[in-house]
């Protein structure tokens, strides 16, 4: 087994290894893991020193590249954390290598990390006014759009077009970058307008990207292929050029063989390119002869991509989700409710409290188009003060979407089992409406949820809708475009159903899924059933009213019962 007993040796025997095969590069990949296990050891003799860390960053690239992820992983961790340590009193590191140490973890996927250790460089190469500032901003809106924050992305991204300016010999890849961005940026957001000032300077950036650097069979360069023939086909359906966008679907079609045929199949940027071919072949199918076989094909497709995501980049890597959420719309559009699986996609439980908020939290804020909610009171969503998905919500609304929320009337028969205490008055057609109004849950959730609801409707007029139902609901419900989520409720005590912690189970489907069609086609019959705001106050009287009755109709059969 080779021998490595220094940084130098480790990335010697590295770069060896990127070029050996068979028997040759095992030998050298386990005499490497073998010094990065000594070497990120808490008790080993290795040290990480500051004039090395840029080495040790080139390692764990190269690492990564010879497919030894775990172990260029932890040599990142244990880098970042050095480097965060040794500058604690004083700057030591260039902007450049924070830079290549927060590209390492965005490839790594480890894309909120990466994008605080490029701002670490983004500052202090705005301080230095370093020649890397428009590489470290184009990276930084590449980690952006990864992390599903586009309008973030297209900031940073337009910054780094106006640090390179118009010299794209300067920095050609970091300029792909930049262009890369505005064009992804404005097709995520359907802004058909930007997309079509942005193309032409991706389509010079590609061709000087291919000319000057990588050549036409880069990795790089055959996803931006794909990626530019992807913009031009949105831009021709927009514009309802048929011919245009057959053109480009060729164009996706050759960039994908092409990508089988120099990457493999399974390589991250052939998927890439298969997903856009997909998804394109999926859209320029609508209204043609033969749509259902088309579609089905596209299907199928984007089907096979996911599948190797999964497997290749892992179940939770952005890509994979990236490319499941937009399967779970295609066969949510093509196929009929009712031949859709009841597919989970997880069960959280409540020691899995922060992962089921995370999820949550981050399916809304991503929501572009429209967020319905089915609480009980939606006090996690209504009131600040939880800090649970209030922040989420008020970005999904300032991005334009629009929030539909229906809630129980405090007045439905559910009131009786508002008081639990033995010793307590038992509640009777004359005090249950006093009850409610001294609950907890009346006087610290359903009013301020109240307050809160009028209060969003005045800041974004036309995007927030409150209902209050009378009908029992056994669970919160929450769907957004691609997802849904549903949590039963494990109690009828109105106080025990809100302001509480994850206490039964939650379950999340994707779009695809018969649970989100179910729940669509509930959510409609709740909502037309439903009482808006003014229509609950002007009929309040007669709901307490109806509440005593209620309780009127419950006590004499209890006390015929007892007669009995």
């Amino acid at each position: 087994m080779t021998t490595i007993n220094s940084i130098s040796d480790a990335l010697k025997a590295a770069e060896r290894a990127l070029e050996a095969q068979g028997d040759a590069r095992a030998d050298l990949k386990e005499s490497l893991a073998g010094y990065v296990k000594r070497l990120t050891s808490p008790d080993g003799p290795h040290a990480l020193l500051w004039d090395s860390a840029r080495q040790h960053i080139n390692l764990a690239q190269l690492l990564l590249a010879l497919g030894m992820t775990e172990r260029s992983l932890s040599l990142a961790d244990v880098t970042l954390r050095h480097m965060e340590i040794v500058e604690a009193d004083r700057e030591m590191f260039a902007p450049d290598t924070w830079n290549e140490l927060g590209s390492l973890l965005a490839e790594h996927d480890d894309l909120d990390r990466a994008r605080m250790v490029l701002m670490y460089a983004l500052n202090r190469a705005q301080r230095r006014a370093a020649p890397e500032l428009g590489r470290i901003l184009a990276n930084l809106s590449a980690a952006s759009l990864r992390a599903g924050h586009p309008e973030d992305a297209a900031v940073w991204a337009q910054k780094a077009v106006a640090v390179l300016g118009r010299s794209y010999g300067a920095d050609p890849e970091a300029r792909l970058t930049a262009d890369w961005v505005r064009v992804e940026a404005a097709s995520n957001r359907r802004d058909i307008a930007e997309l079509r000032r942005a193309i032409p300077d991706f389509a010079e950036s590609v061709d000087w990207f291919i000319t000057s650097l990588k050549g036409d069979d880069d990795p790089k360069a055959i996803a931006a292929r794909s990626a530019l023939a992807e913009a031009r086909f949105r831009v021709a359906m927009a514009e309802q050029n048929d011919e245009q966008a057959e053109e480009q679907l060729g164009e996706l079609e050759i960039a994908h063989l092409r990508a089988v045929a120099l990457l493999g199949s399974e390589h991250q940027q052939t998927l890439i390119a298969q997903a856009a071919l997909a998804a394109a072949e999926y859209e320029a199918a609508e209204g043609t002869d033969l749509c259902t076989s088309r579609r089905q094909q596209a299907v199928a497709l984007l089907d096979d991509a996911t599948a190797k995501a999964a497997r290749t980049l892992g179940s939770d890597h952005s890509q994979t989700l990236e490319l499941r959420a937009a399967l779970a719309d295609m066969r949510g559009d093509s196929a009929p409710s009712d031949e859709l699986p009841y597919a989970i996609e997880r069960v959280y439980t409540p020691e899995e409290s922060s992962a089921r908020n995370m999820t949550k939290g981050k399916a809304i804020r991503r929501e572009r188009n429209m967020i319905r909610l089915v609480a009980h009171a939606g006090a996690s969503f209504f009131l600040k003060d939880l800090r649970r998905f209030h922040p989420q919500l008020i970005h999904a609304l300032n991005q334009g979407s629009y929030f539909y929320a229906i809630i129980s009337s405090p007045w439905n028969s559910l009131a009786m089992f508002t008081k639990h205490d033995a010793t307590a008055e038992r509640p009777n057609s004359d005090n249950i409406v006093d009850i409610v109004v001294a609950s907890d849950y009346y006087d610290k959730t359903f009013l301020p949820v109240l307050d809160s609801y009028r209060s969003l409707e005045q800041t974004y007029p036309g995007q927030v809708e409150l209902r209050i139902t009378h009908i029992d609901i056994p669970g919160s419900t929450l769907l957004t475009t691609h997802k849904g989520f549903f949590e039963p409720y494990i109690t009828s005590n109105p106080e025990r159903r809100t302001r509480r912690k994850f206490n039964v189970f939650e379950v999340e489907f994707h779009r695809d899924s018969r649970y989100y069609a179910d729940s669509r086609a509930e959510f409609e019959v709740q909502w037309e059933l439903a009482s808006t705001l003014i229509q609950f106050q002007a009929n309040e009287d007669q709901h307490k009213m109806a509440l005593r009755d209620a309780v009127r109709a419950q006590s004499l059969d209890y006390l015929k019962s007892m007669r009995e």
